[in-house]
């Protein structure tokens, strides 16, 4: 269906007030989603209803565990707006030293769109690295096992040229897994060779995988990309994996680089741009176009911006819709 989007906009923030936030946390955490749904990014509004935004009672209080040259280690708060603290700590810290490393801790594992994050550092002009880990929660298993030890473990990336900014935001596992909820509250099937149910065997079955476990993406490649991110928002973070230090929560690490580190900021951009007219130069199959990462979704964003409205599916706007209205 379509909906207003300054509906959209007041129905997210009041289901995220309706969860106890307040303030600048309730702003940015209806601004994260927002940023993912009108994207279509499935990191959006269907969080609010299925727990992926938890209470702001069983959040902990945000707070800086230590500080050193060029890194420090934060802990709490709900991670969407957490990390929004973080990447402007990083941003801090890279300004003036020319790297910031910020790790985050003892945070719930549903963090958005983290390339929301990751544009904010390229936009106030540095190479910008974010990636989650998701703490207790096991739901992708590694390459040749159908058994869930990894999180979804997501990995972004940007950076400026001129003309704006390069943003990669994916997920390590095969589907992301409000992917998997979106197909479900939808009744559409899975594709083949991503999930297994709870025995191990391969299924299409939204509801069964859901109770079972997805595979990394690329197989092999994905699985050592999914272990990077387990690691820098796992032990590197100080926060837990699954089985291990689960008192610690989820993680987050975010990166900041100077780009003008080792030859000079004017120079990186003029290479930057460089590298990105000649991916934009390819010449594309018949019928296609060829994307930079994040493009088609700063496309469909400027769409809805400009109509005015977004389309929704009838299943998820319904469900926030219910949660708003039920006591």
């Amino acid at each position: 269906m379509k909906v207003k989007t300054q509906k959209l906009r007041d129905k997210v923030l009041e289901g995220v007030e309706k969860l106890g936030y307040e303030g600048d946390d309730a702003q940015k955490i209806a601004e994260v989603l927002l940023y993912a749904q009108m994207r279509d990014n499935n990191q959006g509004i269907t969080k609010i209803a299925t727990g992926g935004v938890p209470k702001a009672s069983d959040v902990e209080k945000f707070r800086v565990v230590s500080e050193n040259k060029c890194g420090a280690l934060v802990s709490g708060g709900h991670s969407m707006a957490s990390t929004a603290k973080a990447s402007e700590m990083a941003v801090d810290l890279v300004s003036k030293h020319g790297v910031g490393i910020v790790g985050l801790n003892h945070t719930h594992s549903s963090s958005g769109a983290i390339g929301y994050f990751s544009k904010q550092i390229a936009k106030a002009g540095f190479i910008g690295l974010v990636c989650v880990g998701n703490g207790s929660f096991a739901f992708v298993a590694p390459s040749g096992s159908a058994e869930p030890k990894l999180g979804t473990n997501p990995l972004s990336y940007a950076f400026p040229y001129n003309g704006g900014e390069v943003v990669f935001d994916n997920a390590t596992a095969a589907m992301a897994y409000f992917g998997i909820i979106e197909a479900k509250l939808k009744g559409e099937k899975l594709p083949e060779g991503i999930g297994f149910d709870k025995d191990g065997n391969p299924s299409t079955n939204s509801a069964d995988v859901l109770d079972g476990s997805v595979s990394t993406f690329a197989k092999h490649k994905g699985f050592g990309l999914s272990l990077l991110v387990q690691l820098l928002g796992g032990p590197f973070s100080m926060a837990g994996i699954p089985g291990f230090n689960e008192d610690d929560g989820a993680g987050t690490f975010v990166m900041a680089i100077d780009p003008g580190l080792l030859a000079g900021k004017e120079e990186f951009m003029k290479r930057s741009t460089e590298l990105v007219e000649s991916m934009k130069s390819a010449k594309p199959f018949s019928g296609q176009k060829v994307y930079l990462p994040g493009e088609q979704g700063d496309a469909k964003t400027r769409e809805v911006e400009e109509t005015g409205e977004i389309e929704i599916a009838d299943a998820i706007w319904e469900e926030l819709v219910k949660f708003t209205k039920n006591d």
